[in-house]
């Protein structure tokens, strides 16, 4: 466990500055932290590791973090009336997940994240799919291998009636349930389908 500083430095994959830590997002629910806010993006714990001094090493590069999620409000929101900040923190140094339920208790968000965390995630049937800030529709299934690594997400395209395959290596972040995908819409038109029986 580590803490995590407003304003510490995030470095690339090639040791340069890809930017400041920003805010820090919080699953109230599990009591721990996700992802942090760099430039605008939501970028997961797991992608992250203690540089020392130097701040936190990401595995990215100024151009991979830039097809990470934004941080937008129908992902992420403010933090709940419930809480109180940390010592040495602001409150809007926090984001809470935006499909966590608000408690009424008085909360206080973790200030300490997991940076060995596995690939945790919660893609579920029924998990909303984004490109961008474009929602495509939902997960359908969910295709693991015996390890119980994924191996492609089956999306639902909704009243188009018709399925498609996503394969593991397009998805560049998961945030709460919400799964974000690095497809354009013509390569989305091109991944194939699965036609629903009538």
């Amino acid at each position: 466990m580590r803490e995590l500083r407003v304003g510490e430095d995030v470095l690339a994959r090639d040791g340069s500055r890809l930017g400041t830590l920003e805010r820090l997002v919080v699953d109230a629910d599990a009591h721990r932290i996700t992802h942090i806010v760099v430039h605008g993006r939501l970028l997961g714990l797991r992608r992250l590791r203690d540089a020392g001094p130097d701040g936190l090493a990401s595995d990215l590069t100024s151009e991979e973090l830039q097809r990470l999620p934004e941080a937008h409000d129908e992902l992420v929101g403010p933090p709940a009336e419930n809480w109180t900040a940390p010592a040495g923190y602001r409150l809007d140094s926090f984001l809470r997940l935006a499909n966590a339920v608000i408690g009424q208790v008085p909360y206080v968000p973790p200030v300490r994240g997991d940076l060995d965390v596995s690939s945790f995630h919660e893609i579920t049937p029924s998990s909303p799919v984004w490109s961008g800030r474009e929602r495509l529709g939902e997960v359908a299934e969910v295709q693991t291998d015996e390890e119980g690594r994924l191996i492609d997400l089956v999306l639902d395209r909704g009243f188009l009636l018709h399925r498609v395959r996503i394969p593991a290596g397009r998805v560049v972040e998961v945030v709460g349930n919400n799964v974000h995908v690095d497809l354009t819409d013509e390569e989305l038109h091109d991944l194939p389908r699965e036609d629903l029986q009538s």
